[in-house]
């Protein structure tokens, strides 16, 4: 009876500290996911890049593949001295998957912006955002990737029709 304890134990401990090591990563990055959006709202360009590898890969919708975290400060800088203002960014984290020194987290997003000439625009959609751990502990973006759940060609398809 004793040894059916202990083999029981054996068996449910690493699935117990999995448990407990994937809560404390999705807190770790949830945490982080509220200082991005509090910059992006803030157009605090230094504060998201502290959150991004040197290495950085970025895969946004409706643009080309962007590599380094200086050509992602550079547009980042752009878009922070445009007319473009979020005004509001939800980040929400739906599931995380640990792999070595890598978490992969998927989400999905809402954002309002505003624009010239446009008083409001509101986006939804999904991300894969890739963490790696520092050799601090901390977590730093790796790779990321958003794309929109909006056809904007499914809208002007349906402004088109109305018009004929």
């Amino acid at each position: 009876m004793r040894f059916q304890i202990i083999i029981s134990l054996l068996l449910i401990s690493p699935v117990f500290l999995l448990a407990q090591n994937q809560s404390e990563l999705t807190a770790q990055i949830e945490k982080l996911n509220k200082i991005y959006t509090e910059a992006m709202i803030n157009n605090d360009t230094k504060t998201m890049m502290s959150l991004y590898t040197n290495d950085v890969i970025s895969l946004p919708s409706y643009q080309p593949m962007i590599k380094g975290i200086d050509s992602l400060r550079s547009l980042s800088e752009q878009a922070e001295n445009s007319d473009w203002k979020t005004s509001s960014f939800d980040l929400k984290t739906t599931d995380v998957f640990p792999a070595g020194n890598l978490i992969i987290e998927v989400g999905n997003y809402k954002m309002t912006m505003t624009g010239p000439g446009i008083p409001e625009w509101k986006d939804e959609g999904k991300y894969i955002t890739v963490w790696q751990k520092q050799n601090d502990g901390n977590l730093k973006i790796k790779i990321e990737m958003w794309n929109t759940d909006l056809n904007p060609w499914q809208e002007m398809q349906q402004s088109q029709g109305e018009k004929k």
